[in-house]
């Protein structure tokens, strides 16, 4: 303490920092830190490290690496790379991030995790590749992203599979899968998919989560979730329920892209309001829904001249032959543009039909050596599956 005298400023800052990191924690857990701080020797300045220390094992916090700033200050450029169409949702997935580097996204409570975003919108548009670019981006790897197929905990007791079974019961042992992913990886992006067709005892556990950051699994073994950033997935709102329970179309890419965002948005309202009687839920999610657009005709275009250029470099790269895809490239988008209903994901696959597998089809049989150069002259229709013209030169 007497090196603060006269500095008593900085003193109450590392001390208010201290204390926002510690919120919740037991007497026991803070007799624990106290030790740690003696056995290690750190004193007051790094006093807050000696927490990350004690919670998952580690000194240093990849959210106070400097790097990550830089990195954060090109992040649209990155992820416009990747996520085609999408600016909107871009500037608001880094307005969350830019937030967690800068220390506000724990005003309201310290404990909680870094920050909160619901994906909606329809199938295809880059909610999974945009999560996967911020686990990228942020931690240096996509595999930081963790994802949850929320489908698969639809059942009675999906809890427990996820959050670990309570002594006694089967499965114990294991531990859950989201709270033995968080212990092995606690900086991470976790991605909830499709969160609508969870079991309606999940949500309760994700209010705990969103709440205090952290959860007590069946062992007694308390996970905590204050270092990751929290991503929901959901296609509600494109699709309505009429009063005979029949699906209809709720909203559609011909829709001003306020009105489709306006109906997404009530959807999920209606969702966990009325359906799932949780309006808490959405109170911990705040204004942090994200709507992304459908994929227009011209968004289209990027994807499909992005995939050709993916396919050029890997295919040189892998095998050694340089093949120029430009002379069919308006060709595959037309073909492209008449599957814009399943998004991105649907000009992945008339890629693969109409180009990929014919394609595979004539350097195999046609014993294309390395070095060669190929040129895609036409796509033809006249084979099923779809057959494509090409020369050497």
């Amino acid at each position: 303490m007497a090196d603060y005298i006269g500095r008593e400023n900085e003193l109450h800052k590392v001390i208010d920092k201290f204390v926002s990191r510690t919120e919740g924690f037991t007497y026991f857990e803070l007799e624990q830190l106290q030790n740690l701080c003696c056995s290690r020797g750190i004193h007051i300045p790094k006093m807050c490290s000696v927490v990350d220390l004690y919670t998952y094992g580690i000194l240093e916090n990849p959210w106070e690496d400097q790097g990550l700033i830089s990195r954060l200050r090109s992040g649209k450029e990155i992820l416009t790379r990747r996520v085609k169409g999408q600016e909107e949702a871009i500037t608001q997935s880094l307005d969350i991030l830019k937030r967690a580097v800068s220390g506000l996204s724990k005003v309201r409570n310290s404990a909680s995790p870094k920050g909160v975003l619901f994906f909606a919108g329809p199938t295809g548009t880059g909610k999974t590749e945009t999560a996967k670019t911020l686990a990228e981006l942020v931690f240096g790897d996509e595999s930081a992203c963790i994802r949850f197929d929320m489908s698969e905990y639809s059942q009675d007791n999906s809890d427990q599979r996820l959050l670990g079974a309570p002594p006694g019961y089967v499965g114990y042992e294991a531990g859950g899968q989201l709270t033995n992913a968080v212990r092995k990886n606690p900086f991470s992006i976790l991605l909830f998919d499709e969160i609508e067709k969870a079991n309606p005892l999940i949500m309760d556990k994700f209010l705990q989560i969103l709440e205090d950051g952290r959860m007590t699994d069946g062992q007694g073994n308390t996970v905590y979730f204050s270092d990751c950033i929290i991503i929901f997935t959901s296609n509600l709102g494109i699709y309505s329920t009429d009063r005979y329970g029949n699906r209809q179309v709720n909203v559609s890419r011909d829709m001003p892209k306020d009105t489709v965002r306006a109906k997404v948005i009530d959807a999920i309202q209606d969702h966990f309001k009325l359906k799932l009687g949780r309006p808490e839920i959405l109170n911990r999610i705040g204004e942090n829904i994200v709507v992304f657009n459908y994929i227009t005709k011209d968004v289209a275009a990027e994807i499909v001249k992005s995939r050709l250029k993916s396919m050029h470099s890997s295919i040189l790269d892998e095998i050694g032959v340089n093949i120029d895809f430009s002379q069919i490239e308006n060709q595959l988008l037309d073909l492209a543009v008449e599957n814009l209903d399943n998004g991105g994901r649907g000009i992945n696959n008339v890629i693969e039909k109409s180009l990929i597998n014919p394609l595979g089809r004539h350097i195999f049989d046609d014993n294309v050596a390395k070095g060669e150069h190929l040129v895609v002259t036409r796509i033809c229709d006249d084979l099923t599956p779809v057959d494509i013209e090409w020369r050497r030169s």
